[in-house]
């Protein structure tokens, strides 16, 4: 968390400044009180009623000082809360498609929202805190002084005891906390789940199913919520006990010198504030630190979705889109899915790979792409080994439509764009060849169309064609098609694969349970995973 306060010295150095001011005016007027006490106790008006004046103006430039502190710790707070987020979702981007789906994301959500909340609440603003306390105490200790020095010294003593003890509690706070946030993220996972079941559990009759599971997750995050705040009271039990007994001592040892005349009447009623505000700030000084605390754990867990930092990647060469395989075998496990796989795949050229389900077309798909890199032998793009270059620079060439295109809440414009810049001209050209510009051109807004939470508004086989449009209009040479089509009716789903294979510039790979003979016939080569092929038992 450090790192946050460094990249923001300059907020973060004027916040501190307006605390300090804060805290000056709160120690003076404490101070000032024994002033106007003993001025009262020698009848002396004049010096009273200029001690409460001075006591009436520091009171305001405290006030001052929180108008200005509260709204601007608030947005230095958020500041940084951001950039935490973007660090966090900047690790997601840099991890393997493997690495990723190692994760739920129901836990990564958590991460960027439960656990934003912990941090600002138990790690910023607790640093903040402690600031202001340290300043408090400081200003404390140079007071007593004033006073005498043997209060300065209890108080010292008091403090250490004071800031000892909850450190006792260190440990079992801090798991304590790590147990509430994955018990969270378990939550975060329980309801994404439960919701997004909503239409199977309503065809079934058994809504009540999600009602149950939410209740059962939130009793369980209350539990581990409740074991986490018994561990921080008793940490902060600890440290009142010790509060308690120093401001006792220090008010009795003030009173003992003013007995022998050592110090003024007055001084009792500062010395008690003062010492107060030691304590105070010795005994949540502690409290907040455990906080702080707290977050490292979090901060760990964040760090655990870095990528591999010894990972060095061949520069990648670009050239004719041709894939070749040599050799290829891929396994889930002890499970076999291909073994000694042997294909080219040539620049422009149009080809299906069939085979019965689970004969490896999709996992083909996905080492193509790039997801998949643990595999064995060798598969080349444009003369770069897949496994050795950057998944990103694959990605620039090779675009992978599936059969559930995710669809992102927004426009048709937004879903097709995915926020690049392209013009009205080039969405309309990749609308028409995906066959969408009839029914866009028949919406109220055009382009501009919400298409509602993860598209719902359109049916299954409009997304699979604004998913097309989407690979389209990013100009990708090489497009691999896993029943990219298949939620069209028959003669639109040809339509669109004969101007596919039409397209010269494209390198085509698609799979299809049924290929039609129409298609078959403009095909350069079909692929076909079966047992015989590659002597496997069939999977």
């Amino acid at each position: 968390m450090k790192k946050y306060y460094l990249r923001y010295w300059r907020e973060n150095a004027l916040l501190v400044g307006l605390i300090f001011i804060g805290a000056v005016a709160q120690i003076l007027s404490s101070v000032l009180n024994a002033n106007v006490l003993n001025a009262l106790i020698a009848f002396d008006w004049q010096a009273m009623w200029v001690g409460i004046l001075w006591v009436t103006g520091l009171q305001l430039l405290y006030v001052v000082s929180l108008l200005f502190k509260i709204p601007y710790q608030a947005y230095v707070t958020q500041k940084m809360i951001t950039a935490i987020r973007k660090d966090i979702t900047q690790s997601i981007e840099q991890l393997s498609y493997q690495a990723y789906h190692e994760k739920h994301s129901a836990s990564l959500a958590s991460w960027l929202t439960n656990d934003m909340q912990t941090i600002e609440t138990n790690g910023i603003d607790a640093v903040y805190e402690m600031i202001t306390l340290i300043f408090m105490g400081i200003g404390a200790i140079i007071a007593l002084l004033y006073f005498h020095w043997s209060i300065l010294l209890f108080s010292l003593v008091s403090s250490v005891i004071t800031l000892l003890l909850p450190r006792l509690m260190t440990k079992r706070v801090q798991a304590a906390t790590l147990a509430a946030t994955e018990e969270e993220e378990k939550f975060m996972q329980v309801i994404t789940n439960s919701l997004q079941g909503f239409d199977t559990l309503f065809s079934y009759n058994l809504l009540s199913r999600i009602t149950k599971r939410i209740a059962q997750g939130s009793k369980d995050v209350g539990k581990a919520t409740v074991h986490q705040y018994k561990q921080m009271t008793y940490s902060a039990i600890l440290g009142a006990t010790g509060n308690v007994f120093g401001q006792i001592g220090v008010w009795g040892l003030t009173a003992f010198l003013a007995f022998r005349q050592i110090v003024p009447i007055g001084s009792i009623i500062a010395t008690d504030g003062l010492s107060s505000q030691l304590f105070n700030s010795v005994g949540n000084i502690n409290n907040y630190w455990i906080q702080v605390r707290m977050v490292e754990p979090i901060f760990e867990k964040f760090d655990s979705i870095q990528a591999n930092p010894d990972k060095v990647y061949v520069p990648f060469t670009a050239g004719e889109p041709t894939i070749h395989l040599d050799e290829l075998a891929y396994a889930y496990g002890d499970k076999a899915i291909f073994d000694q796989l042997n294909y080219t795949f040539e620049a422009g050229h149009k080809y299906a790979i069939v085979g019965k389900s689970g004969s490896g077309k999709t996992t083909l798909l996905n080492i193509l792409n790039g997801k998949l890199t643990d595999y064995r032998g060798s598969v080349q793009l444009m003369g770069n080994e897949l496994r050795d270059v950057d998944g990103y620079d694959i990605r620039q060439e090779i675009i992978y439509l599936d059969q559930l295109p995710f669809m992102f809440e927004g426009s048709i414009r937004d879903n097709v764009t995915l926020d690049n810049v392209f013009s009205d001209e080039e969405v309309w050209a990749a609308l028409d060849k995906a066959g969408l510009t009839d029914l866009v051109q028949g919406l109220a807004n055009g382009l501009d169309t919400d298409i509602g939470e993860a598209g719902r508004l359109l049916s299954g086989g409009q997304k699979q064609r604004l998913a097309l449009a989407r690979g389209l209009i990013h100009g990708k040479r090489i497009i691999l098609l896993d029943e990219g089509t298949s939620s069209l009716d028959q003669e639109t789903a040809l339509k669109i694969e004969q101007d596919l294979l039409a397209n010269p510039n494209l390198t085509v790979i698609m799979i299809t349970h049924h290929l039609q003979d129409t298609i078959a016939t403009k095909l350069d080569g079909i692929l076909s995973l079966t047992p015989d092929s590659f002597g496997l038992a069939e999977s």
